[in-house]
């Protein structure tokens, strides 16, 4: 991720609010993690497991924080179980950005069939759990969809995942 859409991120979530930074880093989103622990503004947490991050996300927007949970696609599926009962069960507002592996233009050096793997599960997951999402590619539209997915988090007490991609992550 440039240096332009980690600094385009990190000013809308400190617009919408957001000041609680959940993070499980990963190559892709490394440098807007580490921009975010930086940042005097945010309180940022490294956890060790996704369904651990996503808890902790639960909690702190249940008691009232704006939170993101930023991790990869991968890390999202494997939090899924944590991730189906903070929507339907708990109605915690959660905005998550997760790095979209798989999807078209990825040039990660990932083999050509994990990746696949993970444009073909991704998508149908969140949709199974209802976790309303955007796939978020452009950087002419990645401001306005953030703080879309911030409104929508807090107005549907609901998890929202944002899938970065494209010109956004790579």
């Amino acid at each position: 991720m440039d240096q332009q859409s980690v600094q385009v991120i990190i000013e809308t979530l400190k617009e919408e609010g957001v000041d609680l930074a959940v993070t499980l880093p990963e190559e892709p989103t490394f440098s807007l993690t580490e921009a975010m622990r930086e940042d005097p503004f945010f309180q940022a947490v490294t956890v060790a497991g996704e369904g651990n991050g996503l808890a902790f996300c639960a909690g702190a927007a249940l008691g009232g924080r704006r939170v993101v949970f930023v991790t990869g696609v991968a890390g999202l599926l494997v939090g899924t179980w944590a991730l189906s009962q903070m929507g339907m069960v708990y109605g915690a507002p959660i905005l998550i950005l997760a790095s979209y592996r798989g999807d078209f233009g990825d040039h990660s050096g990932i083999p050509g069939s994990q990746l696949l793997m993970f444009k073909q599960v991704a998508e149908p997951l969140l949709g199974a759990l209802r976790v309303p999402y955007r796939v978020v590619n452009q950087k002419a539209t990645m401001k306005r969809m953030i703080q879309e997915g911030s409104f929508a988090c807090q107005d549907y007490s609901h998890p929202v995942a944002l899938l970065l991609s494209g010109e956004v992550l790579w």
